[in-house]
């Protein structure tokens, strides 16, 4: 009697294996290119698409009348807005988005003969336009660069003084530009930035359309990048506001989840920010001194803080650490820890708390607990015993959880 199985092709192992082969190429190009591409996605997304397709290719006589107008707040005081910007003979001064050219030329007659002004645009009629302006006007301090949507494309500490007027609501790609000027400013150097007030109930429908965000919100960004706000003159402009930066030589460390330990410097503009749904397990096994933590914890801590900085909470990473060898003594309670090392007490378990608050899990090897001679209760009563750290280790890279040894 035929079955159906007398039917079905039979095909030998060396048959199908041109074919496998095939597909595991495939699969081996497609998929990297994949993550690749969502990974470029993620880290170039701009905040305002759009903003800036009136600039492609603009008619600079019709910018000109509006730019350059008496109805227009900061024409109207820009004598007064150089004046508070503290310019000094022989600073060189980037006006980034220059537009038409009206700081840039004001900005030549302050920094005199010996400064110069670096005109910066991302539209190629703009600085072409601010080039014959400074010809006629005889200001042959006039430099300009040509930026792109991402970088002012600037010198490595070539500039004294940043200007952003009514433009910095016109980066589309804020965090990465920030980055690019803190580069090129000198120690000490300052940002000038004005830009519209926001605010609901109070501005115009075309600024609350058109403008982004509000104060609040581009100054927690220039600040994340490295600058400190050293000034503000809230006299000075009503419908703008005129707020000072200065390039921090050390920008201060945060920590957004884990209050007071592994802090961060903040990165924005970095590549490879942290994204949600990320799985890791550290391998505690370094020893430590009796009054600093164990740094498992402490790298922890600076990888959540890492999360928050990035606006992501605690639940987005799942943390696991598996302490043993010479870590063991680091989940020892209080009174164990005391009669043990003669510490007053286990400097790690605050920290301990803190990260258990914040869902990750922290395990000790019930075998390094016999080899160190610990009797579990000597462990902190938080801290649940593992059959082994090997077996944490395997289960948990099974699962997903990227490896990192802490020895």
């Amino acid at each position: 009697m035929l079955s159906l199985s007398d039917f079905r092709p039979r095909l030998s192992t060396s048959a199908l294996r041109p074919q496998l082969t095939y597909i595991l190429l495939l699969l081996a190009t497609l998929v990297p290119a994949a993550l690749a591409s969502n990974a470029a996605t993620a880290q170039e997304q701009s905040v305002k698409p759009g903003i800036n397709d009136s600039f492609r290719d603009p008619k600079v006589e019709d910018f000109t009348e509006r730019f350059e107008v008496e109805s227009r707040e900061v024409y109207a005081l820009r004598k007064e807005i150089v004046a508070a910007c503290d310019i000094k003979p022989g600073m060189v001064v980037a006006d980034i988005g220059a537009g038409t050219g009206l700081f840039s030329r004001l900005f030549a007659s302050a920094v005199g003969e010996k400064g110069r002004v670096l005109a910066v645009d991302i539209t190629p009629k703009f600085l072409e336009h601010i080039q014959a302006t400074a010809r006629e006007a005889n200001l042959p301090n006039i430099d300009t660069i040509h930026c792109t949507e991402d970088s002012t494309k600037l010198p490595p500490e070539s500039v004294d003084l940043a200007f952003i007027c009514d433009t910095y609501h016109h980066f589309e790609f804020p965090y990465k530009t920030m980055d690019s000027l803190r580069r090129a400013l000198r120690p000490g150097g300052r940002v000038v930035l004005i830009d519209f007030r926001r605010i609901e109930g109070e501005s115009s429908d075309w600024t609350l359309n058109h403008v982004r965000a509000g104060q609040e919100v581009f100054e927690s960004e220039i600040l994340r990048t490295g600058f400190r706000k050293v000034a503000e003159n809230p006299e000075l402009l009503k419908e703008n506001y005129f707020v000072v930066f200065e390039k921090d030589p050390q920008p201060a460390l945060v920590t957004p989840i884990v209050s007071g330990v592994g802090g961060i410097r903040p990165r924005p503009a970095a590549v490879d920010q942290p994204t949600s749904g990320s799985k890791v397990v550290f391998d505690a096994t370094a020893d430590f001194a009796t009054d600093k933590v164990q740094k498992a914890f402490d790298r922890a801590a600076r990888l959540l803080n890492l999360y928050g900085d990035a606006g992501l909470v605690a639940g987005d990473i799942h943390i696991t650490i598996v302490v043993h060898g010479e870590a063991t003594k680091s989940v020892l309670s209080d009174a164990a820890f005391q009669k043990r090392t003669g510490a007053e007490s286990n400097p790690n378990l605050p920290l301990i708390r803190q990260l258990q608050e914040a869902g990750v899990e922290i395990l000790v090897c019930g075998q390094a607990l016999n080899y160190k001679g610990f009797d579990d209760n000597e462990v902190d009563h938080a801290i649940p015993v593992a059959a082994s750290a090997m077996s944490v280790l395997i289960h948990r890279q099974a699962d997903g959880h990227a490896y990192l040894p802490m020895h």
